[in-house]
């Protein structure tokens, strides 16, 4: 670890007028040790620094400031990482749950009926291709339930999805989109939490049938896809060819042609993973955490402060004098079979709307989006290995980063706001 931690605390120390060895007595290591804490050549615990910071009985803002330095110091960058795309994710998924988005109606292209009407003919141009797949896509959403749509075009053209959510946005019924995605062949892609953010948006949608799919790159399917092209987009009436940087396409009408491509996309498709399941729920099942990790009977919950009181009686505790009880950094409650631990204030925003569980049985990732106003609550289910993984080293992390509250930190506001004694 830095000494800039270290630095920070003698600082404080010396503001404060105590002593090293005073403060070391009451944190309860010896001098030595305390001494290599200061100068960096020991690495402390999150929790040295905890206890550090509550006999130093330093202010919110400063205990802000050191959680910040010392996972600037976390030694595994990668996890870290992946940390924070959950928390972007979790923050985007959260802030669309309710899709209150108003989707601007930008200019549509004439250009696919501007052109010739023969069957085939080659387009140059990223703009001009964005616009032919604007119009024909729109095209084919005007035949409303009979729309289908097979896709395989990269998520970095955004313009596509933002269509499609602006299309499912309406109210009415907009039919099939079957689209293959390609993820990086590792184990550990925190990359893809982005491609993520957007399939789990329009798996949402009640009023369209989105269907994503993945491959690995580097696989037999793969080459199946490269066989054709990187990238198409095929509705009842075009077929559009699209090259690897998005700079020239061919657009097919010829009834076979398209025949033929929509049978070997099918074919992909059969071969592929589903990316995203959904299921709907009984608004009775609503979930309360933020996060939750469940592994057979046992359940670790991550819930945000205001969550706190519903998850024990605290009417009960002050009229029968019962003392709520602390288990690590967590909370325990009702069962012996449940640990909850809070999230720091600010960390989640609008976590009545989205619930994360990672069900380790399974091996699989569960996003729970809750619609209050149409009292509808869905499941989207991952399996995807990748993301899997990140999320099991995501829990790892969380009950132990500096995110979640430490027990001295709950039991002087429970104290406070409830007059509840605390063991």
């Amino acid at each position: 670890m830095s000494q800039e931690i270290g630095n920070a605390l003698k600082e404080i120390i010396k503001e404060k007028k105590i002593t090293n060895f005073q403060l070391a007595k009451e944190v309860g290591v010896d001098r030595t040790t305390f001494q290599h804490f200061l100068s960096g050549k020991r690495k402390m615990s999150l929790e040295d620094l905890q206890r550090i910071m509550e006999a130093l009985n330093l202010t919110i803002d400063k205990k802000k400031q050191f959680y910040s330095l010392y996972e600037n110091e976390y030694d595994n960058r990668e996890v870290l990482k992946n940390v924070q795309d959950i928390f972007s994710l979790y923050e985007e998924i959260s802030n669309q749950t309710l899709f209150k988005n108003k989707w601007v109606e930008s200019e549509e292209y004439l250009i696919k009926n501007e052109l010739t009407s023969d069957k085939t003919r080659i387009i140059k141009g990223q703009v001009k291709i964005e616009g032919i797949i604007r119009s024909c896509f729109l095209e084919e959403m005007g035949r409303s339930a009979d729309a289908h749509v097979i896709m395989s075009i990269n998520f970095k053209h955004y313009f596509l999805y933002e269509l499609i959510m602006r299309i499912a946005s309406g109210q009415n019924k907009c039919g099939k989109i079957q689209n293959i995605i390609p993820l990086v062949n590792k184990k550990k892609l925190g990359n893809n939490l982005d491609i993520l953010k957007t399939v789990l948006l329009l798996k949402g949608f009640d009023n369209i049938e989105y269907e994503p799919y993945y491959f690995y790159s580097g696989t037999k399917i793969y080459d199946d896809i490269s066989i054709i092209v990187p990238n198409y987009f095929i509705t009842s009436k075009q077929l559009i060819t699209i090259d690897r940087d998005f700079e020239s396409a061919i657009i097919y009408e010829d009834p076979e042609i398209i025949d033929y491509y929509r049978k070997k996309s099918q074919s992909i498709l059969n071969k592929c993973a589903c990316f995203v399941e959904k299921e709907q729920l009984d608004m009775t099942e609503m979930p309360k955490t933020s996060f939750e990790k469940i592994k057979d009977n046992k359940s670790v919950k991550y819930i945000s402060f205001d969550q706190l009181e519903s998850h024990f009686n605290m009417e009960t505790c002050v009229k029968e004098k019962k003392a709520l009880t602390l288990v690590s950094t967590g909370v325990d409650i009702k069962t012996k079979s449940s640990e909850v631990f809070v999230l720091r204030d600010g960390l989640l925003n609008e976590y009545k709307n989205l619930c994360i569980r990672y069900l380790i049985n399974e091996e699989k990732i569960e996003f729970i989006l809750i619609d209050e106003n149409k009292q509808t609550i869905k499941n989207l289910i991952v399996k995807e290995i990748g993301i899997v993984i990140i999320f099991k080293e995501f829990f790892n992390y969380l009950a132990n980063s500096v995110h979640v509250y430490s027990s001295e930190e709950i039991k002087n506001v429970l104290r406070n706001i409830s007059g509840v004694p605390v063991s």
